[in-house]
């Protein structure tokens, strides 16, 4: 069967200003890819992060030199296909990922079958948390008021006012929380301040407090801090693992970091290797991209896949997401449709 691809970007608005340690936007461009046979459509979504790469259009550049490429790609050889996306787009992260669901949904869909079963995943998975960026002190009350469905709350934290964000979230709610610091907290003084008073806020883990790469400061405060460290910017890519043995407790899985679900699945193995925990998050993405790593999510101890509730007008229907339970379908590949 003959394969035909495009793309195309389309614009999401956030229901509130997204703000984390290093910058804030009210809305997305994430570039959205399709790919035909003869009976099925597959779907692919990259969502790039500025703290790794380039945007949409830069994506589009790489594609549109590349597309004959792309389309000579195995579909049920997964393990070629990502070294090939390597080499293809080494400068881009979020391309791979797009790519890489692309072929796992036309692979399901050509077998009948929902991705999660193909991958040996269960339907149940943990309830996911759901995130509050960074905002002036008078809008948290509102958002508290949005998450009220969600048990798990997850707080951006990496300002020099994280102590009142904490306290006016606990004004308005006893909720199990979350803190992601983002790189915030330069200093393993700084961190273990931050940390001393988090200890007593019902914080169920703490992640990615310091720059990325600051390994012997972490290794520091995970001796330091009851709380579980969890590492995010520090962990990218499967061959990261092993340096973060020692200062981490857990690592979280990206699509748009890691290059897509076969690098997540590799990554999945080898922190049962180095016996992390695992968490998946995600960036703020369309239900294209949070159905495709929900495919996985019955591996994970943690989930933070909130990034198509996080936006206002998502186009597209995948997985659940009723109070932070994600709830998977029986639909054959991703589950996917336009909205």
């Amino acid at each position: 069967m003959s394969l035909s691809l495009s793309w195309s970007i389309k614009r999401v608005n956030t229901k509130f200003e997204f703000k984390i340690a290093r910058n804030a936007f009210s809305h997305y461009d994430r570039l959205i890819l399709e790919l035909r046979d003869d009976q099925h459509l597959a779907y692919g979504e990259a969502a790039p992060n500025v703290r790794y790469e380039a945007g949409p259009e830069a994506i589009i550049a790489m594609l549109e030199s590349k597309k004959s490429q792309i389309l000579e790609l195995p579909i049920d050889d997964a393990e070629s296909r990502q070294e090939a996306l390597e080499k293809m787009f080494p400068e881009s992260y979020a391309a791979q990922a797009a790519i890489d669901t692309l072929f796992w949904d036309l692979h399901a869909k050509r077998q009948n079958k929902p991705l999660w079963q193909i991958f040996g995943a269960r339907e149940d998975m943990v309830i996911s948390s759901y995130t509050i960026g960074i905002s002036d002190l008078s809008a948290i009350p509102a958002k508290i008021v949005e998450a009220a469905p969600y048990p798990i709350l997850k707080i951006k934290l990496g300002t020099d006012y994280d102590h009142d964000i904490i306290r006016a979230i606990r004004a308005e709610t006893d909720k199990v929380l979350r803190v992601d610091v983002n790189e915030g907290w330069k200093t393993i003084d700084e961190a273990m301040r931050g940390t001393e008073w988090l200890i007593e806020e019902n914080v169920e883990f703490l992640e990615q407090p310091m720059p990325a790469l600051q390994l012997d400061d972490i290794a520091k405060l995970r001796e330091f801090s009851p709380i579980p460290i969890v590492a995010d910017e520090d962990s990218v890519r499967p061959e990261d693992l092993k340096g973060l043995v020692g200062a981490y407790d857990g690592i979280n899985i990206k699509l748009m970091k890691c290059g897509g679900l076969t690098n997540a699945r590799k990554m999945i193995e080898l922190s049962q290797k180095y016996e992390f925990d695992i968490m998946m998050g995600c960036m703020l993405e369309t239900s294209i991209g949070i159905s495709a790593l929900a495919q996985l999510g019955s591996f994970a101890r943690w989930l933070d896949l909130d990034g198509n509730v996080l936006i206002a007008d998502d186009p597209y229907l995948g997985v659940g997401n009723v109070g932070g339970k994600i709830i998977l379908n029986d639909k054959p590949g991703l589950g996917v449709e336009p909205r």
